[in-house]
Protein backbone atom coordinates (compact mmCIF):
# COMPACT_ATOMS: atom_id res chain seq x y z
CA UNK A 1 0.00 0.00 0.00
CA UNK A 2 1.30 3.44 -0.90
CA UNK A 3 0.55 6.73 0.80
CA UNK A 4 1.31 10.10 -0.72
CA UNK A 5 1.19 13.38 1.23
CA UNK A 6 -0.10 16.24 -0.86
CA UNK A 7 -0.55 19.86 0.06
CA UNK A 8 -3.87 21.55 -0.53
CA UNK A 9 -4.18 23.68 -3.65
CA UNK A 10 -6.11 26.62 -2.27
CA UNK A 11 -4.97 28.07 0.96
CA UNK A 12 -1.27 28.80 1.18
CA UNK A 13 1.03 26.09 2.51
CA UNK A 14 2.37 27.20 5.90
CA UNK A 15 6.11 26.82 6.49
CA UNK A 16 7.81 27.25 9.88
CA UNK A 17 11.47 28.29 9.95
CA UNK A 18 13.61 28.62 13.08
CA UNK A 19 16.08 31.50 13.30
CA UNK A 20 18.96 30.61 15.63
CA UNK A 21 21.00 27.63 14.47
CA UNK A 22 18.91 27.36 11.31
CA UNK A 23 18.52 30.57 9.28
CA UNK A 24 21.49 32.11 11.10
CA UNK A 25 23.77 29.24 10.03
CA UNK A 26 22.60 28.95 6.41
CA UNK A 27 21.39 32.44 5.48
CA UNK A 28 22.03 32.13 1.73
CA UNK A 29 20.01 28.93 1.49
CA UNK A 30 17.12 30.28 3.56
CA UNK A 31 17.13 33.56 1.63
CA UNK A 32 16.75 31.57 -1.59
CA UNK A 33 14.24 29.15 -0.11
CA UNK A 34 11.96 31.71 1.53
CA UNK A 35 11.88 33.85 -1.60
CA UNK A 36 11.01 30.81 -3.72
CA UNK A 37 8.33 29.66 -1.27
CA UNK A 38 6.68 33.07 -1.03
CA UNK A 39 6.77 33.35 -4.83
CA UNK A 40 5.04 29.96 -4.98
CA UNK A 41 2.31 31.24 -2.66
CA UNK A 42 3.53 29.66 0.59
CA UNK A 43 3.23 31.47 3.91
CA UNK A 44 6.53 31.67 5.85
CA UNK A 45 6.46 31.90 9.66
CA UNK A 46 9.80 32.59 11.35
CA UNK A 47 9.35 30.87 14.72
CA UNK A 48 11.95 31.63 17.37
CA UNK A 49 12.40 31.25 21.11
CA UNK A 50 14.01 34.69 21.44
CA UNK A 51 12.92 37.03 24.27
CA UNK A 52 9.45 38.56 23.93
CA UNK A 53 9.61 42.11 22.58
CA UNK A 54 12.57 41.56 20.24
CA UNK A 55 10.52 41.29 17.03
CA UNK A 56 12.09 44.41 15.51
CA UNK A 57 15.59 43.01 16.13
CA UNK A 58 14.59 39.70 14.56
CA UNK A 59 13.15 41.56 11.56
CA UNK A 60 16.39 43.52 11.06
CA UNK A 61 18.44 40.33 11.30
CA UNK A 62 16.22 38.56 8.76
CA UNK A 63 16.43 41.54 6.41
CA UNK A 64 20.22 41.40 6.71
CA UNK A 65 20.12 37.74 5.68
CA UNK A 66 17.82 38.50 2.75
CA UNK A 67 15.11 36.27 4.20
CA UNK A 68 11.46 37.08 3.49
CA UNK A 69 8.59 36.15 5.79
CA UNK A 70 4.93 36.67 6.47
CA UNK A 71 5.06 36.53 10.26
CA UNK A 72 7.61 36.55 13.07
CA UNK A 73 6.51 34.45 16.04
CA UNK A 74 8.37 34.61 19.34
CA UNK A 75 7.37 31.72 21.57
CA UNK A 76 8.76 29.02 23.80
CA UNK A 77 5.86 26.81 22.68
CA UNK A 78 6.69 26.27 19.02
CA UNK A 79 4.71 23.02 18.87
CA UNK A 80 1.61 24.74 20.23
CA UNK A 81 1.84 27.51 17.65
CA UNK A 82 2.44 25.00 14.84
CA UNK A 83 -0.61 22.94 15.88
CA UNK A 84 -2.91 25.97 16.33
CA UNK A 85 -1.93 27.63 13.07
CA UNK A 86 -1.75 24.50 10.92
CA UNK A 87 1.92 24.86 9.98
CA UNK A 88 2.70 21.95 7.65
CA UNK A 89 6.51 22.04 7.37
CA UNK A 90 9.15 22.90 10.01
CA UNK A 91 12.87 23.61 9.65
CA UNK A 92 14.70 23.60 13.01
CA UNK A 93 17.91 22.37 14.61
CA UNK A 94 16.61 21.27 18.03
CA UNK A 95 14.92 17.90 18.58
CA UNK A 96 12.64 19.12 21.38
CA UNK A 97 10.73 21.25 18.89
CA UNK A 98 10.11 18.25 16.61
CA UNK A 99 8.95 15.89 19.33
CA UNK A 100 5.64 17.60 20.14
CA UNK A 101 4.50 18.73 16.69
CA UNK A 102 1.59 16.89 15.07
CA UNK A 103 2.48 13.79 13.05
CA UNK A 104 1.22 15.51 9.91
CA UNK A 105 4.03 18.11 10.04
CA UNK A 106 7.02 17.42 7.77
CA UNK A 107 10.18 18.19 9.77
CA UNK A 108 13.62 19.05 8.43
CA UNK A 109 16.47 18.94 10.94
CA UNK A 110 19.35 21.34 10.30
CA UNK A 111 22.67 19.67 11.09
CA UNK A 112 24.93 21.42 13.62
CA UNK A 113 27.99 20.47 15.69
CA UNK A 114 25.79 20.01 18.79
CA UNK A 115 23.26 17.65 17.16
CA UNK A 116 25.51 15.69 14.79
CA UNK A 117 28.78 13.86 15.42
CA UNK A 118 30.80 14.63 12.31
CA UNK A 119 33.59 12.21 13.28
CA UNK A 120 31.21 9.28 13.77
CA UNK A 121 28.90 10.38 10.96
CA UNK A 122 25.72 10.12 13.02
CA UNK A 123 23.06 12.16 14.76
CA UNK A 124 23.32 12.71 18.50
Amino acid sequence: MESVKTFPRGPKVKIGVDLDGTVSEYPEFFSFMTRALVSACARVHVITDRPIGTEWQVAKELEGYGVVWDEIVITGDKAGFIAREGVEVLFDDVDQYFEAVPQSVAVFKVRQHYNYDFEQGRWR
